[in-house]
């Protein structure tokens, strides 16, 4: 009985999975940024952003909820087949950005993100929730202490205070765990990778590095030349997976001491 059962759910799923990969539509790649033959997903600019600016708009709501739906999409049609997210978006909001950390964390697939023009910001935060990190030079990476803008009552301002704060541990912690996991730094201990970026951010407030420099810092994984085979994480990268989300769930005490 458990066994049809099993093959019943099995033919439901394949039949599922051929329904949502429907048509071939490239219309579908340009404006919901998905294609699920190839199963990539694009992050960039939003196409339907009523913004007439030239400036690339970053990190925000609608890219961080495509990207979401982008990935149950892929998901559905098959749990185990690499994704790959090409990434090309300067940084952004940071609880944005956080849902697209989280989202790729969490998803069932391996996932592969290659950064194609800059990952700056927030954008140098969320590709380290990957399986794999790959740059494509001249993309450059760029990491620093974010900017944070409030206003309002007296103790109003003292509450957005302590959460900046607890952001910016956060973002140190997720840093330093990759640092701790590969790189130049891997044999350092966490609080003297704390103390390398620290000095680093002390002297510039962005800390600009090249593709190879990112790779020997330890930031991403490897360089993109063209190598399309070997491009995608084949499987889910479980430790580091662990590792970052032992970091999102670690309590943050912000402890402001006024002389």
């Amino acid at each position: 009985m458990v066994r049809r059962r099993r093959a019943s759910d099995l033919v439901v799923r394949k039949k599922q999975s051929k329904a949502l990969l429907g048509d071939y539509i490239p219309e579908d790649i340009h404006k919901y940024r998905v294609c699920k033959h190839t199963f990539t997903i694009y992050i960039g600019g939003d196409p339907d952003s009523l913004d007439e600016s030239t400036d690339e708009p970053g990190v925000e709501y609608r890219m961080a909820d495509r990207l979401e739906l982008n990935i149950g999409l892929l998901s559905s049609i098959d749990s185990e087949r690499p994704i790959l997210v090409k990434l090309s978006s300067c940084g952004g909001s940071w609880p944005d950005g956080m849902q697209m950390f989280s989202a790729i964390l969490t998803c069932p697939n391996p996932i592969t993100v290659l950064g194609t023009k800059w990952c700056e910001s927030m954008t140098s935060i969320i590709p380290l929730a990957a399986d794999r990190f790959i740059l494509r030079p001249p993309a450059q990476y760029m990491f620093h202490r974010g900017s944070h803008e409030f206003g309002g009552t007296d103790l109003e301002a003292d509450t957005d205070d302590v959460e900046r704060r607890r952001v910016l541990e956060t973002m140190m912690r997720i840093y330093i765990a990759r640092l701790h996991e590969q790189g130049r730094y891997s044999g350092h201990a966490e609080r003297r990778i704390r103390e390398i970026l620290d000095k680093g951010l002390e002297k510039k407030s962005d800390v600009w590095l090249t593709a190879d420099e990112a790779v020997e810092w330890g930031f991403a994984d490897g360089i993109f030349t063209g190598d399309h085979a070997t491009l995608r994480a084949a499987r889910k990268n479980l430790a580091r997976r662990e590792r970052m989300m032992a970091v999102l769930r670690k309590p943050v005490h912000v402890e402001i001491k006024i002389s």
